[in-house]
């Protein structure tokens, strides 16, 4: 599941945890599932973090002499 789209989801989850008819267990399991999405997109975000380092390294290596 793309990060996006686990937001959106995460979003849901807290529109539906504000809903005060919402049983004990329903609020449960939805604060489950927004826990397992919150770590799924941090270690997305740490992953485009680390590639996003290496490619600024890479851009660093990169002079006019490469072009010539």
């Amino acid at each position: 599941m793309q990060f996006e789209k686990k937001l959106n989801n995460l979003e849901e989850i807290v529109a539906k945890l504000e809903d005060k008819n919402l049983s004990l267990e329903d609020g449960i399991a939805l604060f489950e599932k927004g826990l397992h999405l919150t770590r799924e997109c941090v270690e997305s975000l740490n992953d485009s973090k680390a590639r996003m380092a290496i490619i600024k390294e890479e851009m660093g290596k990169l002079t006019e002499d490469n072009f010539n």
